[in-house]
């Protein structure tokens, strides 16, 4: 990369951090996965689009105005125009992936959206798109090299960031044989994906067992080497409970911020009052992460 691309990516960078540039990211992307947080009615049917159409706006009024940047959806959340309420000086990620999910159960596959264009891009006024990669020991690099560079290439295209989220997997048909395998499966697939350069790269806490964040500081510095850039953690797997003790110690390790949405909002869902307990619990979660990764440590 020469100089001169390096300034522009760090201007469209810049747009998504913190004043101090950090990340304090909210993800309000979910789909399948968040229908299967609402109770189902009465006769036994999962939640209508409605409802997830309505949970979003609501999160997006109340909690952008705490973040640096949303990540949102395009079926549910992105449509032609900029989503209203974003909060001016938060960030504008759109999700450029196609998930491969029934309702309650894993994602399955990825594939790009193919309405997400530069044209989107630009009406929407988006800073950035992600792409969510599910990451195998020893199957399907092609299909990911091509995965990723299409989301690399339209991002430069578009003048927007980059970032690409990994998730390792086990070999379909297997399982992890221990929390080490897994943990240096998280390394091996920021290594593969993190190749590509992407501006920023979201990971699976490095080091995390369930109730444990010991060996998350000395693997997040292992992380921070292979990257070499700007990286982040999301919440998806970790107890809501321990999330910022597990960001504080990504941070010590060199994660530069987070892009997290279940950890802040997911048990608002059973909620009457939705609103209220976003604006409490909620912001109370979010403003403490974003203190975490601006903090000196």
């Amino acid at each position: 990369m020469t100089r001169a691309e390096a300034s522009v990516r760090s201007k469209v960078v810049r747009r998504l951090q913190t004043p101090k540039g950090h990340y304090a990211m909210l993800a309000l992307d979910q789909r399948e996965s968040l229908r299967a947080m609402f109770p189902r009615d009465a006769g036994g049917s999962p939640v209508s689009d409605r409802t997830l159409r309505a949970f979003k706006q609501a999160g997006i009024d109340v909690l952008t105005p705490h973040a640096s940047a949303v990540l949102l959806d395009r079926p549910y959340a992105v449509t032609a125009t900029r989503p209203l309420g974003i909060a001016e000086n938060c960030g504008l990620i759109v999700a450029a992936d196609v998930l491969h999910q029934t309702t309650g159960r894993a994602i399955t596959d990825v594939s790009f959206d193919e309405l997400v264009t530069i044209e989107l891009l630009h009406k929407v006024e988006a800073d950035a798109i992600k792409l969510l990669v599910l990451w195998h020991p020893t199957t399907g690099r092609d299909q990911r090299a091509r995965l990723v560079t299409r989301a690399l290439d339209l991002a430069v295209n578009a003048g927007v960031a980059s970032l690409i989220e990994g998730i390792a997997k086990p070999d379909h048909g297997q399982s992890w044989t221990s929390d080490s395998e897994r943990h240096d499966a998280i390394l091996s697939c920021a290594e593969e994906l993190t190749s590509f350069e992407p501006d920023i790269y979201k990971a699976e806490v490095p080091g995390y067992v369930s109730g444990d964040v010991s060996q998350v500081a000395e693997q997040s510095a292992q992380m921070s080497a292979i990257v070499g850039g700007d990286w982040v953690v999301l919440s998806s797997g970790v107890d809501k409970d321990m999330f910022a003790a597990a960001v504080a110690e990504a941070r010590i390790g060199g994660a530069t911020g987070f892009l997290a949405g279940r950890a802040i909002w997911a048990d608002t869902v059973l909620e009457a009052d939705l609103r209220h307990a976003l604006s409490t619990r909620s912001v109370d979660r979010l403003e403490r992460l974003a203190a975490i990764i601006d903090s000196e440590h």
